[in-house]
């Protein structure tokens, strides 16, 4: 039980409330006085019908107006009242609850060098200290740890940076940051601010280098050309140089080409310059590719780390990707992949020097259009790989585009052109007739018209029933690789698993490199591999698809639906 209470003859509705913060947290911190006046003045604001004034009030407390004054100054200090008027005498309570931290008394008396020092500096540049700036900066002292003399280097930095510009927030503002850096004394301060002074000149250039970079070099910039210069090792020439080259003038993009470049291990200037020039002329090259191929390219980077800068390395020379890429338009391949596998495909074969290349491109261009002469004749062909590559095979055996096409012409009638070209060719090969001239009389076209068997002897059945097997086998392999593909192009609509499988695959050239030349890199990238393959999978499982549907599903798991093992040796499935 409280040791103070109200007698039973107490009306305990005639009372004036003071918060319970008040008490506990103002109180202590101030003499009888001050508080006799903050109780006095909140009666008043509960009486306000009353007619009173800062006579009356002295009047009644047995005091000078001076003193009254003196105490809600005090109080204002605080922020529990603000003196709205002085003359007359008007005082607004504000809420205790708003106010922040434990109350603390400035001391005044002990700024007062402070405070001529202040006002010197500032009136350097025309700037003369309030009375109410004055209470902020040594409120600032109070509440935070900083030497008086370490604030006004600050202000003097400041002045020299801002000039009549400045104001006591932008001096906080940069005390507060060099606070957070552990810098409160006149010497540590001393130390932060050479190193800015030091790095000044050095940063300007820099940010000049970027190009529509205006503003003024802060804290901030300065943290990361330390990082720059110190952590990652640049120095200020081989920072300009990526400075120059790096677009949207944007000292974050700059601080990623570095990173970029730091992780590559290139840290010369000379050597930055070379590798950057390299990286735009890849970059030029693979728009130029993107538009022979008819896809669109917004960031080069992803097509140069997974295709281009591995063509290069092959030996490609860029005349011949783009001529590549021009044949993958007029194939309907007219993407990256196709165009990459293509590329691989000729690798393997040793095609790699650029009359090689265009040698080999103008075989298969020629063969595509003597395809299209076939089609003309026999509006049923469809346009298949499996389809065209048969030129390929009938050329192999020999035989001129006019026996072709005269082929063609004796199949019109027939439901499958392309096996009954194979059938009528293989046995003009058996019996070496290589010209027109030469193809016998029962071969005609009005004896394929009336019968098929006119001109087809036991042998060309024999082979007929090889090029049926061989079709089979062919329109299997369709069926399967269409079904994946279909899998697959639901599955990239989705942009992320589209992004995931990019990224996957250009790790494998990054990961082939950890593992010969950066072994400690390949922990890492073999974890994020493993997080990527799981994140891919999630994605596939709520579309409903299976790692497996995007692999064509062959009826045959030993031959791959060919009817021959690798060993060369029929299959079973062949067999039967």
């Amino acid at each position: 039980m409280a040791f103070c209470s109200f007698s039973k003859d107490s009306d305990g509705n005639s009372f004036v409330a003071v918060e319970n913060k008040f008490i506990t947290k103002y109180l202590p911190e101030a003499d009888g006085f001050a508080v006799k006046v903050y109780l006095y003045g909140l009666y008043l604001c509960k009486n306000p019908s009353v007619d009173f004034t800062l006579a009356s009030m002295a009047e009644v407390l047995k005091t000078s107006e001076e003193k009254i004054v003196s105490a809600f100054a005090f109080w204002e200090d605080y922020d529990l009242v603000e003196i709205l008027s002085k003359s007359p005498f008007a005082v607004q309570y504000l809420p205790v609850k708003s106010a922040i931290g434990r109350p603390k008394k400035v001391r005044y008396e002990q700024y007062g060098d402070f405070n001529k020092e202040l006002q010197r500096k500032l009136q350097t540049v025309g700037k003369f200290v309030s009375a109410g700036d004055y209470l902020k900066y040594m409120r600032f002292l109070e509440e935070n740890p900083m030497q008086p003399q370490a604030l006004l280097l600050i202000v003097e930095y400041c002045i020299n940076k801002q000039g009549e510009n400045i104001s006591p927030s932008y001096i906080f503002n940069k005390a507060k940051k060099l606070l957070k850096n552990g810098c409160s004394t006149f010497e540590q301060v001393e130390k932060e601010l050479s190193n800015f002074n030091a790095h000044e000149s050095d940063l300007t250039q820099v940010l000049g280098a970027l190009g529509g970079y205006q503003k003024q070099p802060d804290e901030s910039d300065y943290s990361l050309y330390r990082k720059w210069t110190e952590t990652l090792g640049f120095n200020k020439d081989a920072v300009i140089t990526v400075a120059k080259r790096t677009k949207r003038g944007s000292i974050t993009s700059l601080d990623f080409a570095l990173e970029e470049l730091y992780e590559k291990g290139k840290l010369d200037a000379d050597e930055i310059e070379a590798y950057l020039s390299e990286r735009e002329t890849l970059a030029n090259l693979t728009f130029r590719i993107g538009r022979k191929l008819g896809a669109k390219v917004s960031n080069p980077a992803t097509f140069i780390d997974e295709y281009v800068e591995k063509w290069f390395a092959c030996g490609y020379e860029d005349t011949s990707l783009l001529d590549i890429a021009l044949y993958c338009l007029k194939t309907d391949r007219g993407n990256f992949d196709s165009m990459n596998t293509i590329v691989d495909k000729l690798f393997a074969m040793g095609i790699v020097a650029k009359e090689d290349v265009k040698a080999f491109l103008k075989e298969r261009t020629d063969e595509l259009k003597l395809f299209e002469k076939i089609r003309e004749i026999c509006p049923s062909v469809r346009k298949s790989s499996v389809n065209v590559s048969m030129i390929r095979t009938w050329k192999d055996w020999a035989f001129s585009d006019e026996m072709i096409l005269e082929a063609s012409k004796r199949s019109v009638s027939s439901a499958n052109a392309i096996p009954y070209m194979n059938k009528i060719l293989a046995d003009w090969k058996k019996d070496n007739v290589f010209s027109v001239q030469d193809i016998p009389q029962d071969g005609s076209v009005s004896a394929v018209n009336s019968t098929a068997k006119t001109f087809v002897s036991p042998t060309v059945e024999a082979v007929n029933a090889k090029a049926d097997r061989e079709r089979y086998y062919a329109l299997l392999r369709e069926k399967a690789i269409a079904k994946a593909d279909k899998f697959l192009a639901k599955a990239n609509e989705n942009a992320r698993f589209k992004q995931i499988t990019a990224e996957l695959a250009g790790m494998e050239i990054s990961i082939a490199k950890a593992e010969v030349f950066e072994s400690e890199k390949l922990p890492a990238l073999l974890e994020k591999k493993k997080a990527l393959a799981i994140e891919r999978k999630a994605i596939l499982d709520k579309m409903g698809i299976d790692e497996s549907d995007l692999l064509p599903q062959f009826v045959c798991k030993k031959c791959k639906d060919t009817g021959f093992l690798e060993s060369g040796k029929a299959c079973d499935c062949y067999k039967k």
